[in-house]
């Protein structure tokens, strides 16, 4: 691959700054050059040298120690000049992220990945907003779905743990969307997520090498399709002697507790445990930290 050259490389980010000024993505205050160069995926002397471009035509103010760079009003003949390439947006556009939990509860590696979109859709003039919404998990969202698409004009979404019927409401409104997790077949929308059931599949076959048999398999409650394809990866298992169990983990800690002295009671030869979620793994430690069990 050819890579531009370092004074052609310079004045395209100076032209990206540009932009992003115009649409009004920076406003008042240009962020720091580390901060610059992660969203414009460059090197900081690159940034460097593109500030001192803008700083020379009047576009920012010149560097002071500690104090962030001013962004300079562009003056009536510039903006004449660049309104027909890089057109301001009246109205920043919206992306929602429909989700069932309450952002305190979401995990960290979501609001991060929130956090990402959120900077590159940036430069385009597009926001991310959060919709936290448990009902969609019910039986019948439908209209509170309308209710809510409709009020909040966002011109795409993407689902967080969606239910089937929820995925269907946007298949059959044709509301452009993809699924953060597993689509349903019957909704068969976009998706990104991991292979399921090739990973507990893979846990089966490395616990049943190790010499286990019966093995408990801890799953929340929720009826999400990557819930159900983890199930029956694990259980899909077929060499002798495998006896999979499942053990329901719901996010109270008590309850769960409830849900593995009644596992290991019916199953006394049970010797290991599976987590399919991260939040799972302190309770299970704690819980067999408590009875000596290794």
């Amino acid at each position: 691959m050819t890579s531009l050259p370092a004074s052609s490389l310079v004045e395209t980010v100076a032209n990206k700054i540009k932009q992003m000024i115009l649409s009004g993505s920076l406003i008042n205050i240009l962020p720091g050059e580390r901060e610059l160069g992660h969203r414009l995926s460059v090197g900081r002397e690159t940034v460097r040298k593109a500030l001192t471009l803008l700083e020379r035509d009047a576009w920012i103010a010149p560097a002071r120690i500690k104090v962030p760079r001013r962004i300079l009003k562009t003056t009536e003949e510039e903006t004449v000049k660049n309104i027909f390439c890089h057109p301001v947006q009246e109205k920043r556009e919206i992306l929602g992220f429909l989700t069932p939990l309450p952002l305190k509860r979401l995990a960290q590696s979501v609001l991060a990945e929130i956090y990402t979109i959120s900077k590159i859709l940036e430069e385009d003039g597009i926001s991310v907003r959060i919709f936290e919404a448990p009902w969609i998990l019910g039986n019948n969202p439908d209209k509170r779905l309308a209710k809510l698409v409709t009020k909040s004009e966002c011109v795409c979404w993407i689902l967080h743990r969606s239910s089937e019927q929820t995925q269907l409401w946007f298949k059959k409104h044709r509301i452009p969307c993809i699924v953060r997790g597993t689509s349903y077949q019957s909704s068969n929308l976009p998706y990104l997520d991991r292979h399921w059931a090739a990973t507990t599949h893979h846990a089966a076959q490395h616990l049943w090498n190790k010499g286990h048999r019966t093995v408990g398999l801890c799953l929340p409650p929720d009826p999400l399709k990557g819930h159900q394809l983890m199930q029956k990866g694990f259980f899909s298992f077929a060499e002798q002697g495998w006896n999979p169990v499942l053990v329901p983990s719901p996010f109270e800690t008590p309850l769960f507790f409830e849900y593995l002295a009644k596992a290991f009671k019916e199953h006394p030869d049970m010797s290991a445990l599976v987590a399919t979620r991260g939040n799972q793994v302190v309770p299970i430690l704690s819980w067999v930290e408590a009875r000596s069990l290794s």
